[in-house]
């Protein structure tokens, strides 16, 4: 095995804070928003969904 080969494609893992910031700065849609969606746009009293629309949002 080629050690100096091996430290030479090493790449450190990220901080805390900028795993973080790759973490919480996702704006993916997952399964969790779409039903806190829906909830929200259920009128109270009649327990049926309003007119608001509920948005999926993908990044490339």
């Amino acid at each position: 095995m080629d050690f100096e080969a091996e430290l030479a494609k090493f790449q450190p893992s990220l901080d805390i804070e900028q795993a973080e910031d790759a973490i919480y700065g996702n704006k993916t849609t997952d399964v969790t928003d779409l039903i806190q969606s829906i909830l929200n746009s259920i009128e109270p009293g009649n327990g049926t969904a309003g007119s608001k629309a509920i948005e999926w949002v993908e990044e490339p």
